[in-house]
């Protein structure tokens, strides 16, 4: 055996001594990035390429959406699957080795190193459409970003002092593409630094994007996601800005809501209400709402999202939104999220009506419409008599109802201070943790308080 050891080393030598030209070939897997990003259609193909990253499964290709409405669960969702991970978020006892927190984690750093290098790599973009590339790309950048404050961020904005509160590592700037690299060895910046990077690439992003730009993000995408970060902030001022000019502008190009509540779901093609949705065929894209939310009838596993009778039976029995539910194996379903290779709804008008609508009611004043007019948009397409001199409660119930499981569950409860599932809003266990592999990585990552 000893003397194979040797004959093994001895003939390797030699094939490396008499080939090294050959192992010096590349990667064929791997791209140099003076290579993609050397040409204006390189950079805008690497940003292409980024969308997708971006509706990844971990990401807004439905995890974002579902793992927020599972911890926000409060009696109206059961997790009856069989995999683990998502049951510890449902039940809010997360593990640190947790694959779904972990999946999301990574996958926001794979998006934002893909922007940082279109950003630095704007300049050999021809000089038209410059402008809308880097727009687009810290749009990319903001929506990760934002994610990745909301679920890791140490607590709430809101919660003590976000100039002291813990977030998470901040990066703009090009680097390496592997996350090893000693480059991404970093604490964790504040939760208001996080913050402040998020509105000032939604501002830019929101001033250079077009009002039209296919299913890319467009100008009303961008109003729309920072009317949702003033939200996290108790900036109502803000977000009834925000939310006004989403309006103004979509609806000076085209936007509306359909027809239909159950039009605006379960479609291949976005719709005039849709401001930003991950594309899904079946040929590409992913759509994990659709399989957990589903059942095996439609394609998707087992119907492991349950709907219970307590969130059913809020709806009254015209609204039409009670409708789009539907009972199998002895549970209600979520027919938002019915039918196999339909795109994934990031950002839909009626929710820029229904902000604008809370922010008025709160500010005591109609910027843009009434309080009444604008959520009885919403109403009124569910088949539900108008409001007069609506309250905010109401607001809120309707904005619950008209945006149920669309990953806006645990994000309203935390800003609005419920207790969900027994556990305040600040509770250390409604943050996920920084997942144990991030930590290996880099020791410089401080976990989470109760984890």
């Amino acid at each position: 055996m000893k003397k194979i050891s040797i004959f093994i080393a001895i003939a390797g030598a030699i094939s490396l001594s008499g080939c090294d030209k050959k192992l010096n070939l590349k990667n064929p897997q791997a791209i140099d990035a003076a290579d993609a990003f050397s040409t204006s259609d390189k950079v805008k193909k690497v940003l292409v390429a980024n969308y997708a990253a971006l509706g990844a499964g971990a990401l807004f290709g439905g995890n974002v959406l579902w793992m927020s409405e599972l911890m926000a669960s409060g009696g109206d969702l059961n997790w009856v699957g069989t995999f683990p991970e998502p049951r510890q978020i449902w039940s809010k006892t997360i593990l640190v080795s947790n694959s779904n927190v972990a999946g999301t984690y990574s996958q926001a750093y794979r998006v934002i190193f893909n922007a940082n290098n279109i950003i630095a790599n704007a300049g050999v973009v021809v000089a038209a459409d410059k402008p809308k590339v880097i727009a687009e790309a810290k749009f990319q950048r903001a929506l990760v970003y934002f994610e990745l404050i909301k679920f890791y961020g140490e607590k709430p904005y809101f919660a003590g002092s976000a100039a002291t509160l813990k977030g998470v590592p901040l990066i703009t700037a090009p680097g390496p593409s592997a996350p090893q690299d000693g480059y991404y060895k970093l604490p964790r910046a504040t939760v208001e630094a996080v913050y402040q990077q998020i509105i000032a690439d939604l501002i830019a992003a929101e001033t250079d994007l077009p009002a039209k730009n296919g299913f890319y993000a467009n100008k009303a995408s961008a109003s729309l996601a920072l009317a949702r970060v003033y939200l996290q902030q108790d900036k109502f001022v803000e977000a009834r800005d925000a939310a006004n000019r989403c309006i103004t502008t979509a609806t000076a190009n085209g936007f509306s809501l359909v027809t239909t509540y159950a039009g605006a779901f379960n479609n291949s093609a976005n719709t005039t209400e849709d401001l930003f949705a991950m594309q899904v065929t079946d040929q590409a894209g992913t759509n994990s709402c659709f399989t957990f939310f589903s059942t095996d009838t439609y394609g998707a596993r087992d119907g492991d999202i349950e709907v219970t009778d307590a969130h059913y039976n809020k709806y009254s029995a015209t609204d039409v939104r009670r409708t789009l539910f539907f009972l199998e194996a002895g549970a209600w379903r979520c027919g938002k999220w019915r039918d196999i290779y339909k795109n994934v709804k990031v950002m839909r008008l009626a929710e820029a009506y229904l902000t604008r609508a809370e922010c008025n009611q709160r500010l005591g004043t109609i910027i843009g419409a009434t309080p009444d007019a604008d959520v009885n948009r919403t109403r009124s397409r569910a088949g539900l008599l108008p409001l007069v001199g609506v309250t905010l409660q109401q607001i809120l119930d309707e904005r619950e109802l008209e945006l149920a499981f669309e990953g806006q569950g645990i994000w309203d409860a935390k800003r609005l201070r419920l207790t969900v599932d027994g556990k305040p809003w600040n509770d250390d266990k409604m943050t996920f943790p920084i997942p144990l592999r991030e930590r290996n990585v880099d020791p410089n990552l401080d976990q989470n308080p109760g984890y």
